[in-house]
């Protein structure tokens, strides 16, 4: 313990995000969405591939990537013979991608690791909590974490304010609580803004935009040897 970086000595509990954090969220979410696509056009949607990708990314643009009606509005947009079967398919295909989804190297070693050293591992992430379960469950990380935190329950995004609400409740104060996450805008600036010191991994899509975090490393198996 001795060797470890003055700036993170009095850390006492780790957040980590999920999304191109803990797993290449990324890369499934675009293999997911190529997957509906080819489904829905072979159950019937009348476009090309280029044509149905194309109106997708504007429906996620607007609506956001949460929103739960992305199928049906894509197939609002084409002529179909069996709108249902052409959802339904769609549904399934990216759900059935969603099965292979995996951590990165590491992340479990470096969770465990942590745990057994007497920090509080924990989850910050933006978006609906059921889906955010969801991904920990199938990735087979939900039994680490101590507690996990999701903005929908809040009723807000990542902003300063979500991360000092967790403090609270973590009875902690800000400069003895880490986040750890790719996204600097959501990750690190917030955070640090509440007073919490911040990790960024370089992973994701966001690897080559700035940030100030505290540190930046390039990937999870990185951060053991801080702490």
């Amino acid at each position: 313990m001795a060797s470890r970086p003055s700036r993170f000595r009095d850390v006492k509990a780790v957040l980590f995000d999920i999304d191109d954090t803990l797993f290449p969220s990324s890369d499934f979410s675009a293999l997911a969405r190529e997957n509906a696509v080819r489904a829905m056009i072979d159950a019937g949607l009348g476009a090309s591939e280029k044509q149905v990708r194309r109106e997708l990314s504007g429906i996620i643009a607007s609506r956001g990537s949460n929103a739960s009606d992305h199928f049906n509005r894509l197939a609002r947009r084409f002529a179909c013979p069996d709108r249902d079967r052409v959802v339904a398919a769609g549904i399934a295909a990216y759900h059935d991608t969603k099965t292979s989804i995996s951590p990165y190297p590491k992340a479990a070693e470096l969770l465990l690791s942590l745990r057994s050293k007497g920090y509080l591992v924990l989850v910050a992430s933006e978006g609906v909590a059921l889906k955010q379960w969801d991904k920990l469950i199938r990735l087979g990380l939900d039994p680490l974490f101590h507690r996990v935190f999701v903005t929908n329950a809040s009723g807000r995004g990542k902003d300063p304010a979500f991360y000092k609400a967790i403090c609270r409740q973590l009875k902690l104060p800000a400069k003895k609580v880490l986040m750890v996450g790719d996204n600097p805008a959501k990750d690190i600036a917030p955070a640090q803004a509440a007073g919490l010191r911040a990790i960024r991994v370089l992973t994701g899509r966001h690897k080559a935009e700035k940030s100030r975090a505290d540190l930046s490393v390039s990937d999870l198996s990185k951060i053991g040897p801080l702490l």
